[in-house]
């Protein structure tokens, strides 16, 4: 079998990093394994990882599904993806945020990637976009990332992703993932994550954009964001729309639920 990394190695052993691609690949098997077991792929179904890398995650995947659907930015390792992977991975050169996901298949499927750090945030807000057509999302983060996905009202990581994320979802927290699992090492720790849809949301992006802005000032109290927000509401309406949600008008954004903060926002149009 080819060996991918190889092909990124200069003639003293270092490997080669293409840092705009925030390239880790994974490098210990049973970690692999226990992602694929931790995201629960039908086996009959179809898997759209992100960002193969070298490849090792698409054959585990490979083993548990029908099909895998790998798509990988780099150039420079489609040629040896293609030559090294089982006939029923397709390999597919682009930008994931780019490429239209209808374009790849008619069929519903399961996301499953090793998430370029930069570029993450963007992701998720396209899976949300895309719900419909997926199955779940099992997704390696950086850990600070993964923490603010999964974080409760109240705690320091809470925050607008927080929200974003479970409005339309239930998170599940996985496991912690030591930059020893990777090739070249990266610098913090990374965290695997299970996002598995709530049944009839409708997409909503203006409250999206609403819970932003509530955080703007994060240091503020959520009635002065909202006088700011709001400039055709008095202070006093704005603390009957708080208390007729059960806050306090000294709350802050970080103390709500996601349906407090529906509740505010559907309250506030």
């Amino acid at each position: 079998m080819i060996d991918i990394l190889d092909s990124f190695k200069s003639r003293t052993g270092r490997l080669l990093l293409k840092k705009r691609y925030g390239q880790h690949f994974i490098s210990d098997r049973n970690l692999l394994r226990r992602i694929v077991q931790f995201a629960q792929i039908n086996p009959s179904g179809t898997v759209l990882e992100i960002g193969p890398g070298g490849g090792s995650l698409t054959r585990e995947l490979a083993v548990v599904c029908q099909k895998v659907i790998a798509i990988e930015i780099d150039r420079d390792l489609i040629e040896t993806l293609k030559a090294s992977l089982p006939v029923k991975a397709e390999v597919v050169e682009g930008d994931a945020l780019q490429i239209p996901f209808e374009a790849l298949t008619d069929e519903s499927f399961h996301v499953v990637g090793n998430l370029p750090y930069n570029v993450a945030t963007a992701l998720l807000k396209k899976f949300i976009e895309n719900r419909e057509r997926i199955v779940n999302i099992t997704i390696m983060l950086q850990k600070e990332v993964a923490e603010r996905v999964c974080a409760e009202p109240g705690t320091r990581e809470y925050g607008p992703l927080s929200i974003l994320v479970q409005y339309y979802a239930k998170t599940t927290w996985g496991f912690e993932v030591p930059p020893g699992s990777f090739s070249p090492k990266p610098k913090v720790d990374s965290a695997v994550i299970r996002i598995d849809w709530k049944p009839g949301v409708p997409y909503h992006p203006l409250f999206t954009d609403f819970v932003h802005r509530a955080f703007s000032s994060r240091r503020k109290k959520l009635m002065n964001n909202l006088l700011v927000m709001l400039p055709s509401r008095s202070r006093g309406e704005i603390a009957g729309i708080l208390r007729a949600a059960g806050l306090s008008p000294d709350v802050r954004a970080e103390s709500l639920s996601v349906d407090q903060f529906l509740h505010v926002y559907n309250q506030s149009l």
